[in-house]
């Protein structure tokens, strides 16, 4: 028997999910997500906190994450809306950060253009622009362009 969340998120997100973990996941403590899925559905009734559910209305898609219910049982699994919003907002910015990574070491080593390399790993998941904009991300990136590149080791 086994237990499924169908977690609430954008297109965009759903297909780059997919692309990673395939269309049908099913929770691994060997990667990340399985990790971060499972220590944050373990049964916290005593702790009570809020996570924002940014862009609530864009979320028309499910993305299926699925586990034994031995492994429910063995952490006490409880599901509650808050964690849904949490690992959304978390693969989201995962997302958009190894996006913006690859488009700031892309631009410093070959000297692609940060268009070109955000265009082409969109194309590589089939992410439209109706499903997440492109001036919305270049938007984004350019706030948080510097901050990068700081973390970044990219040599002159």
């Amino acid at each position: 028997m086994k237990i499924t969340i169908h977690l609430p998120v954008t297109p965009a997100i759903k297909k780059y999910m997919i692309g990673k973990f395939g269309k049908d996941y099913i929770i691994n403590m060997d990667d990340w997500f399985g990790n971060m899925v499972i220590n944050m559905l373990e049964n916290k009734s005593h702790k009570f906190y809020n996570t924002s559910d940014r862009d609530s209305m864009k979320k028309s898609e499910t993305y299926d994450i699925s586990f034994s219910l031995s492994t429910a049982e063995k952490n006490g699994v409880k599901i509650i809306p808050q964690h849904e919003v949490a690992i959304f907002n978390i693969v989201d910015k995962i997302f958009r950060e190894e996006l913006y990574s690859q488009a700031l070491i892309n631009k410093k080593n070959y000297l692609i253009d940060f268009q070109t390399t955000i265009s082409n790993i969109l194309d590589s998941y089939d992410i439209s622009d109706d499903e997440l904009s492109y001036d919305a991300l270049k938007r984004d990136f350019h706030r948080k362009k510097e901050k990068l590149e700081q973390r970044l080791f990219l040599p002159n």
